[in-house]
């Protein structure tokens, strides 16, 4: 539902396929492992769509991952840094 929520003026045809793979499981590890920084997580996801998905996938997984951060954050969903 978060990525929903911030690709809706995207058709679900032109976001690349590991590049929707990749945003579930970072928002799934940001939700459930309190462990680990949310800097850690965000780094590594991009890290990773820089190597197996398109030229631009990193600037828009960080600006969407970087949007559901924040509204986790302030609905208190994550709570760490």
């Amino acid at each position: 539902e978060s990525i929903d929520k911030y690709t809706q003026n995207w058709e679900s045809e032109r976001i690349a396929l590991m590049d929707m793979v990749v945003m579930q499981i970072a928002v799934s590890e940001l939700v459930n492992f309190p462990s680990i920084p949310v800097s850690v997580t965000l780094n590594e996801y991009i890290d990773i769509a820089k190597v197996y998905s398109t030229a631009k996938s990193a600037s828009f997984i960080n600006g969407i991952l970087d949007s559901i951060v924040k509204e986790l954050k302030e609905n208190k969903i994550i709570i760490k840094n």
